[in-house]
């Protein structure tokens, strides 16, 4: 199964309003930009992985993969703690309930990175 950048994005959006419940309200009008930033990187990212998989000398391993997502995951959170007036942990908690729902609809094309 591959990805695509609006299935991705159609994801985060449906899951991150129950995700971030009450705090919701806080970052809803500039989540949007984040997530879409967010979205556009973890299909760049599978891509490469697959490539990898494919030919090691196109793109980029899992484990480099897993490494740049977690550092797309941590800007995120930085942008999005401080546009609202959400807690860091807060943030995190709904992300990782997003990525839980990433996970679970996209495994076996993200299984790698997520």
């Amino acid at each position: 199964m591959s990805v695509n950048f609006e299935q991705v994005l159609a994801n985060i959006l449906d899951s991150a309003a129950s995700a971030f419940g009450d705090g919701w309200d806080s970052i809803k009008t500039y989540a949007p930009a984040e997530f879409k930033k967010i979205s556009s990187q973890i299909v760049e990212i599978a891509e490469n992985v697959a490539k990898y998989q494919l030919n090691d000398n196109e793109g980029y391993s899992a484990q480099t993969g897993k490494l740049l997502l977690q550092m797309q995951r941590n800007a995120t959170e930085g942008v999005l703690v401080a546009v609202s007036t959400l807690t860091l942990i807060a943030v995190q908690n709904a992300i990782n309930a997003i990525f839980a729902s990433l996970r679970e609809t996209f495994n076996d094309a993200l299984g790698a990175i997520l």
